[in-house]
């Protein structure tokens, strides 16, 4: 009786137009792609052109994402969490366009970028509460699918402040993230936490909305 109550109120909802609710692991995605127009894939069945916007169930489904421009390589996967359940995902192509893949002499990157709007608070290096359910997930991620793969843990922050106080900062969270990612037991050897200050901006710094961008944690991964 419980069961065909539950599935009537299922079905009233749908017939009265109300919001579907997303499962509570689900994450709605911006995906776009550098150029613009790229094929789209979701563990292999297209999804459309970039940029769109989609639904996945799972953080493991933002790693089935994928996307071909014709003969040019994937350099950098970018998967930016703005909440536990909005991200966006950026598709680099063509060799030469990811400077940090180019700084770190590697083919090809995947990047966890957390924004500091949901990791620190302002000059501060002090893990951000809901900064830890994103952490979490994190950490679940590297240990299921990384296991011995090298992680670099990258800080960085907008041009304000003095470049020695920007890569104090950087670095001073880079090591935060990565002492709490080892106490939920990722492998603190195959981790390295470095600060790049300025050095590597995702937007211009001519607008607070960029510079926010800019002050940003990367977990940087070979592909």
């Amino acid at each position: 009786m419980r069961i065909l109550c539950a599935l009537a109120l299922v079905l009233f909802s749908l017939a009265c137009g109300k919001p579907r609710v997303l499962p509570a692991a689900a994450i709605q995605v911006q995906v776009d792609s550098y150029p613009a127009g790229t094929a789209l894939f979701l563990a292999g069945r297209p999804v459309g052109t970039a940029p769109r916007t989609l639904t996945v169930e799972s953080l493991d489904a933002l790693l089935e994402l994928t996307a071909t421009s014709g003969a040019e390589p994937v350099v950098e996967k970018r998967i930016r969490f703005l909440a536990l359940d909005r991200a966006e995902v950026l598709f680099v192509f063509g060799t030469g366009n990811s400077a940090m893949a180019k700084a770190l002499g590697l083919a090809r990157i995947l990047v966890f970028d957390y924004g500091a709007g949901v990791t620190f608070e302002l000059n501060k290096a002090d893990l951000r509460a809901e900064f830890l359910p994103l952490l979490d997930r994190q950490a679940s991620l590297l240990k299921t699918h990384f296991t011995g793969v090298d992680v670099l843990i990258c800080g960085h922050t907008d041009t304000l402040g003095t470049p020695d106080f920007n890569l104090a900062l950087s670095l001073a969270r880079a090591r935060s993230v990565a002492q709490d990612l080892e106490a939920r037991g990722v492998s603190r050897e195959h981790m390295k936490a470095q600060g790049f200050g300025s050095a590597f901006p995702v937007a211009s710094n001519q607008t607070e909305q960029d510079r926010a961008r800019n002050r940003r944690t990367e977990l940087v991964l070979p592909q």
